[in-house]
């Protein structure tokens, strides 16, 4: 690696948040972008600019919000990065927000809230930064040159000319309360950007386990097998046949929004990680011989359910193990969970089950939220991991290190119209495009584009992208596990929902899972998906069933 010379320190905005109690019934905000500059630092074949608008936002008589509508928040402060790089060359940057609040009144940084969105081409926004507590990193960052002390916004690279445009959002939380606090209190941040050149930054962590896995080439067709290379021979009998050429395990690559993404597939994988230990006891409806996240699935399933239901399922300090399912495109880990063990038992590899959704009977229902025009409504299905999370790994150590990572609920997708029933009866036949794409139903089962690691854009009020500490695997990355909708597999995701929507058929919402799919009112084992950021490598192990790796 060539040696990193810092070319750019830039720190420009100053973002003024003004907060005036007045009384106790309204708290009155004011903040604003001060003056207008660009900064371009140059060196040889690369330049970048940092620049500011000369936006002036204000709030007025605004009570602290809740994240749902501070996201939506109409005043922003809008800036822009932008790269024109010539040769094999790579700058890594950073956004970071700086409290330089000089006022002896200040409000605290734990009530404020900062939230980062990017500008696409077509106008929309998409969140790079889920609403985020103000809080300082402790340490700096070598590869883009952000020194320690600061709050890390955002991380990204450049390799060729480019330019971004981003939104910040700042508000004051919803737990905040205004009453006695005196009122003329100020909090102030800089907007930072900063950069390096040189190689792309590739974490300890990845290094590492490129160095355990070594790297497959994908074949052609290869998703149309599962991983032990099983495919369906003849549709009219529905024979099922082993390819020994398409028995595929190990380690593969393929593009994600964020860059080259490694992905696990087959059963025989050193894929396994202790990561966490419960925070607190942990308990769940047991009714018959199915757990329950909460009461209300519990008597969903069986209104006699009731409190004398609640068992203890894991004591605090119970270890949690996972399945790395990828390296993602921006370093970080992607973990499926996997019980308690490495050797967990299939009922034991999720946190309990439920219901995606206690409603079939719209399409809405398929999505991980729904209603995301007006109120938005989580799925019951949301609801319980944020549940366990907020006992098994919120408020942690471990907390710090799961990021804000992608998820994708695709709702994008088609109407098919085929006749059924007496009299050429005609219904409507929703297929979604991760069904499409995945189970073939309109090219003979062969679909040249089949999994993907980008989430398709949707029109729909429901699903579509998210930036969520925890959530559910995708269809997608079932297949490339190495599952297929029709024949099965054996892989290490053989038993899991998705959050994919598959279909709406007969008034009812289908969701997909490893296996094929089910009504979204069905009950399933729920296994929680999340991103992990750990740059500085393994604190043991290999991966292996008896020498898991071990996050620290």
């Amino acid at each position: 690696m060539s040696k990193r010379k810092e070319i750019i320190i830039i720190g420009v905005l100053i973002v003024l948040l003004l907060i005036l109690i007045v009384g106790v019934s309204y708290a009155a905000f004011s903040y604003s972008g001060l003056g207008s500059k660009v900064n371009t630092i140059t060196t040889g074949a690369i330049s970048m600019t940092y620049e500011e608008t000369d936006n002036v936002i204000s709030l007025d008589k605004a009570l602290p919000t809740t994240d749902k509508t501070g996201k939506k928040l109409e005043d922003y402060f809008e800036f822009t990065v932008s790269g024109n790089i010539t040769g094999d060359t790579n700058i890594n940057y950073e956004i970071a927000a700086k409290d330089v609040t000089t006022a002896e009144r200040k409000i605290d940084g734990s009530n404020i809230k900062l939230y980062l969105t990017r500008v696409t081409e077509d106008g929309d926004e998409e969140e790079v930064m889920a609403p985020k507590i103000y809080n300082e990193e402790a340490s700096a960052n070598e590869y883009t040159g952000r020194p320690s002390e600061e709050m890390s916004l955002y991380t990204g690279s450049m390799s060729s000319s480019e330019s971004n445009t981003y939104r910040l959002r700042m508000y004051v939380t919803e737990e905040y309360n205004p009453q006695g606090d005196g009122g003329d209190l100020q909090f102030s941040v800089k907007i930072n950007v900063y950069g390096k050149d040189g190689e792309k930054y590739v974490p300890l962590t990845t290094r590492e386990i490129l160095e355990d896995n070594p790297l497959q080439v994908e074949k052609e067709n290869m998703f149309n097998y599962t991983a032990d290379g099983i495919i369906i021979d003849n549709y009219d009998d529905w024979n099922m046949i082993t390819n020994q050429e398409y028995i595929t395990n190990g380690l593969y690559s393929m593009e994600d929004e964020d860059g080259t993404s490694y992905y696990f597939r087959g059963s025989n994988v050193n894929n396994y990680v202790q990561f966490g230990t419960y925070t607190d006891d942990y308990y769940v409806y047991r009714y018959g011989s199915n757990d329950f996240v909460t009461l209300e699935s519990c008597q969903y399933d069986d209104s006699s359910c009731n409190e004398s239901n609640k068992v203890l399922k894991y004591s605090a300090g119970t270890p949690m193990y996972w399945r790395i399912v990828r390296v993602n495109g921006d370093g970080s880990l992607r973990l499926i969970y996997n019980g308690t063990s490495t050797n967990a038992i299939l009922e034991d590899l999720g946190i309990a089950g439920g219901f995606y959704n206690f409603d079939k009977s719209d399409p809405k229902y398929t999505g991980y939220t729904y209603d995301r025009n007006t109120n938005e409504l989580d799925s019951n299905v949301k609801t319980d991991i944020d549940i366990w999370y907020s006992v098994a790994v919120a408020g942690s150590l471990y907390d710090d290190k799961v990021i804000d990572g992608r998820f994708c609920s695709d709702s994008s997708g088609y109407k098919l119209t085929s006749e059924y029933g007496l009299a050429g009866l005609k219904l409507d036949f929703y297929v979604y495009s991760s069904s499409d794409r995945l189970e073939q139903w309109a090219s003979n089962w062969t679909k040249a584009d089949m999994p993907t690691l980008i989430c398709p854009k949707t029109d729909k009020t429901y699903g579509g992208s998210y930036r969520l500490k925890v959530g559910l695997i995708t269809k997608d990355e079932v297949i490339l596990a190495g599952e297929t909708t029709h024949t099965g597999g054996d892989s290490y995701l053989s038993s899991t929902l998705t959050m994919s929507p598959n279909r709406f058929y007969s008034d009812s919402a289908y969701i997909s899972t490893s296996k094929g799919y089910g009504y979204v009112n069905y009950y399933y084992d729920i296994r929680p998906v999340i991103n992990v950021k750990v740059d500085n490598g393994f604190a043991s192990g290999d991966g292996t069933t008896g020498n898991p790796y071990v996050l620290s």
